[in-house]
């Protein structure tokens, strides 16, 4: 799967994690999980989703927690669509651990309040070029760093920004991950993908660089923006 057969590649599954409690949006996201806030006529996870089917993409496992049975009866036309609910809060680790056999070797992964309009062949070649265990999108255009990136790879991940000396990337929510990489460090119970896994194999994440429109809806205002962008395009 994934595999380069001239200019086409295959695309891997898609992995959606949508099991955020969505705080910051305050009352929007009270009674609906975020993945489902509506913007521009339909929920944002119909969005994303969308962009992932014109990228070639025709499955994809969604994570969900937080008001997880809103998503029963949920599909998509041109997407086969599975679920996975955690009964508890794992985090973004402890629901892709929790959900590892459904998880096929190779996958594109993707947050469930992102939209992130990148090229997925451009960056699955990236991936299977670099020979690393993780492909991570990195922009230089985002108002701030959480990242360093140098030589292709990322080489320190600071997602509290607690040195930003020497920061000079954000990480753009759409990577590439082989499950290997999940089955080596994973474990049971509540934890972070991204501050443990990524903290552990800097230095062998590989970094693509891309300021293709990114939007994180985690706030009223940047779901603001998300909707006035998707209304004038």
């Amino acid at each position: 799967m994934g595999q380069m057969d001239g200019d086409l590649i295959e695309m891997p599954q898609v992995v959606i994690l949508a099991g955020g409690l969505g705080t910051r949006l305050g009352a929007i996201s009270k009674s609906v999980p975020k993945p489902l806030v509506r913007v521009a006529g339909k929920p944002v996870i119909g969005h994303i989703l969308d962009w992932a089917s014109g990228q070639g993409c025709d499955r994809a496992l969604v994570l969900t927690g937080y008001l997880g049975q809103m998503f029963d009866g949920y599909s998509h036309p041109n997407i086969e669509l599975t679920f996975s609910r955690e009964d508890s809060p794992l985090g973004t680790g402890g629901a892709l651990w929790s959900s590892r056999e459904l998880l096929e070797d190779r996958f594109i992964l993707l947050w469930g309040d992102d939209l992130h309009q990148v090229d997925y062949q451009s960056l699955v070649k990236a991936h299977l070029s670099s020979g690393d265990p993780l492909t991570m999108t990195v922009t230089t255009s985002y108002k701030y760093f959480n990242l360093e990136h140098r030589g292709g790879k990322v080489v320190r991940y600071d997602k509290r920004r607690e040195k930003v000396s020497g920061l000079n990337g954000y990480e753009a929510g759409t990577s590439v991950v082989e499950r290997s990489l999940l089955e080596r460090y994973g474990k049971e119970g509540r934890w972070s993908w991204e501050e443990c896994v990524y903290t552990v194999i800097s230095g062998s994440i590989c970094a693509y660089l891309d300021d293709a429109p990114f939007w994180d809806m985690g706030t009223p205002e940047r779901l603001e923006s998300l909707a006035k962008f998707l209304e004038d395009s």
